[in-house]
Formats: structure tokens, sequence, C-alpha cells
């Protein structure tokens, strides 16, 4: 789990790179960064592959070997026809347009760019992972952050090259709350039952042991009279896989149906990916990663999604209703109090202790001054309307300290307790 953020970083204005040398030099990666510096190397571009692809020359190479670049921390939809002529690409929707604006910025800086890292890598394609920034308006300014800010790519955090997560993280939440570009979800057409409201969430780092199996996508119909079918449409995260909806999918209103990362027997309400690996990021360092959970249409259109951590605009309805206490002695269990004069329904949050998160089930509402007690030990079989049993063994409430908290899937805290050392703050 991601925590939240303090303070948001000034994103309306483009962060300018640091200067180095014409040919290599270190330094922060953009003025005011913190943690490894940057190594820089200018370069000319000779071919853009993608919306986050180009072919270079880097200066002071006397081979003139080519090197293919993929940009960092970003995740553009794919082309699926590649030619040197832009007007013969054709591809998903959202990928055309991203390649277009990076072959426009790149040509506006005249090819020149300025490649950037902390740590000098390749990924498993062979192609060299970098920041790379263009020259616009006089100045060097960060494509990545140009495509983040202008919502034609999502956010693929990168666990060595840190320095850009959050500014790209912040970006593409801004850019989402003002339906950009990949964000406008008619920006493929009209596309199927397109004004039916439609709710995604995702488990990243689900109690115990953190395997596929654990981690899931719900997908909920929230219409109160009209059936959802999603037949064809798919759901990924941040990278490239998807898992897609098998003809005759479709969801009763109020109904949800759910993506299991992991393998199993389909049913009409749960998938199977069929992914060995876990898929969502755990974060809550200094790193500043993040993840996603995204809902596509058979027409590429982005029609719903979960970002997390939440860093911009994050609030929810239920934030105050509720008290939390934790208790970690003996009997590990943490109670819910509803002091507020609504029910609550807390299908769609979890109980996240020290950041892992306990999903409540359908059907969990407690009643103005009501309670529920969750328990980390014991069988779930033994639910009932106001008791609740995680059903992990093993310490999961160190005696040292730590806290529990309800919580959306997006990491906003509705309410916490902590003990001992540990601290609800973010």
């Amino acid at each position: 789990m991601r925590a939240l953020l303090q303070v948001l970083l000034p994103v309306s204005l483009l962060w300018l790179i640091a200067a180095a040398p014409a040919d290599a030099g270190t330094g922060p990666c953009f003025p005011g960064a913190t943690g490894a510096p940057c190594h820089f190397r200018m370069a000319k571009v000779t071919y853009v592959g993608d919306g986050d692809t180009v072919t270079v020359h880097q200066d002071g190479d006397p081979r003139g070997r080519q090197y293919q670049i993929r940009f960092d921390a970003v995740q553009a939809m794919e082309l699926t026809r590649y030619s040197p002529k832009p007007s013969n690409w054709r591809g998903q929707c959202h990928a055309v347009n991203a390649a277009q604006r990076v072959n426009q910025l790149i040509r506006g800086s005249h090819n020149r760019v300025r490649l950037s890292a902390q740590v000098l890598r390749t990924d498993k394609e062979g192609r060299l992972t970098r920041w790379i920034a263009v020259r616009k308006g006089g100045r060097w300014q960060d494509l990545g952050e140009i495509l983040m800010r202008e919502g034609r790519t999502l956010f693929m955090n990168d666990v060595f090259d840190t320095a850009w997560n959050q500014r790209y993280d912040v970006l593409g939440q801004q850019a989402a709350q003002k339906h950009l570009n990949m964000w406008n979800t008619t920006a493929c057409g009209a596309g199927p039952q397109q004004n039916l409201p439609v709710r995604v969430w995702a488990q990243s780092d689900p109690f115990g042991a953190d395997t596929s199996n654990g981690e899931w996508i719900k997908v909920q119909n929230r219409s109160a009279t009209e059936t959802l079918d999603l037949s064809r449409w798919w759901v990924r995260d941040a990278m490239l896989r998807r898992f897609t909806f098998p003809a005759g999918t479709r969801v009763a209103p109020g109904d949800t149906v759910t993506v299991h990362v992991g393998s199993g027997q389909n049913t009409v309400r749960d998938f199977f990916w069929g992914l060995n690996i876990t898929i969502f990021e755990n974060g809550g360092d200094e790193r500043d990663l993040g993840d996603g959970a995204y809902l596509f249409d058979p027409q590429g259109d982005l029609r719903a999604w979960m970002l997390y951590p939440c860093l911009v605009a994050c609030s929810d309805p239920n934030e105050g209703a509720l008290d939390v206490s934790a208790d970690a002695r003996r009997t590990e269990r943490v109670t819910v109090h509803n002091h507020s004069g609504s029910p609550i329904d807390l299908y769609g949050y979890a109980l996240t202790v020290s950041r892992q998160q306990y999903a409540f089930p359908e059907g969990t509402v407690i009643q103005p001054g009501g309670t529920i007690t969750v328990y980390m030990q014991g069988d779930p079989a033994d639910d009932t309307a106001t008791t609740l049993h995680v059903g992990q063994h093993g310490l999961v409430m160190p005696n040292s300290g730590g806290w529990a908290a309800v919580t959306t899937f997006s990491e906003i805290k509705l309410a916490c307790d902590s003990w001992g050392d540990g601290s609800c703050s973010p």
C-alpha cells in the first residue's frame, strides 16, 4: 500500500531539466530534486516508434549506433501498424494520438533530445529506459511530463528511476479529473451503454502473503434498472497485459463481477486471469509508487478507472461518519462504529491494517449508531451482521505498533486508529 501524500507539488507549469554538458553529465534530475542524481546524455532522434518509444543516435558515440529508447514511467496505447511515415500509423484507440504528439514535440525540438536516468539500464527487450526532454519554448522540458499532463499516457511507475514518479502520478490524476484525451470516455466515439454508470476498484495488497490469488479487480453496474453487457470489454493495470470478458458476460443492476488475477474456475460472477504473478504495486515508501485498474469498452474507450494512491481531489462522502478502534492485544480486532444518522454500506471499502487490505464483503452495512467488529483470526464462515473474521492466521497487529483504518481502495482514510509507535498520519 502507498501512503497518501500530505502536500501536492505545484504542477501547473512544466518543470525544467537541470543543465548538463552537451555530451554527458550528472546532476539533479530537475531543480530541487532529491535522491540519486541523474545521468544526462544528448541525442538525435532518428525514428519515432510510437507514443513511448523512439530511436536515437547518442552524441559522442564514435560508432554511430542506433538505440531504442523506452520512455521511463509512462505507458501509451499500442500501435498495430508501424511506419516511418506518421500518416501510415494505425493502432488501438489513443495510440496514434499519442505517437503524433511525440512526433510533433520532437520535430519542434529539431530532433534534438536530452536523455536522463538515475540508473543506466535496459528493459527486457534491450531498449534503454530513459526520461527524455525536448526543447520547447527555448527550454528543455520533460516529454513524459507533457504526455501525462495532457492525458495521453498512463502512469507506470519505475522502482529504479523514481525521481519523476510523483510528478507523473499527480499529472495523470489531474488529467483524469479533467477528462483529457484518454480520460475522455467518448474519445473514440459513443460506446455501448455509454450513459450507464460503472465503478471499478482493485485490491492491491491483501492480508497475508501477496500472491496473484489475493489480487483482483471488481466491476460494478451502478444502474438501478439496466443490465450491463461486458462482452469483449477488458481490464488492465498500467502494463500491457489485459483480461477480456467473454461473450455473454452480463452484470445485473447493482451487481458486481470480479476478475481474480490468479487461477481458478470461472463462474458468472468470478473470472480468473490466470496469471502467476502479482500485478499491482505496493508502496508506502520514498519511491512514490502508484498504479491503477482500468476498464475499456470494445472500441477502446477508457470507461472507468481507479488510481491509487489518491493524490488529487481526495475525498469520500463517508469521511467523518465512522470511528475506528484497534485492539492489538490478546484477541486482535478492529471495531468500526457508525456515529452518523444514516446507514453506511462498507462494500467497496477496505479495512486496512498497516497497509494490508481486507475487503468488506457485500451486505456489510452499519446502521446509525451501530458497530461491527473485525477479528484478525478466526473462521470467516462465522461471519454475522456485526462480526467478521479476516481468517488470516499469524500476528498481523504487532504489539510494538501499527494502525488500522477504514479506507477506499484508492487509499483515502475515512477513519483511523493507531497504537504503539504506529501513526495514522500519511
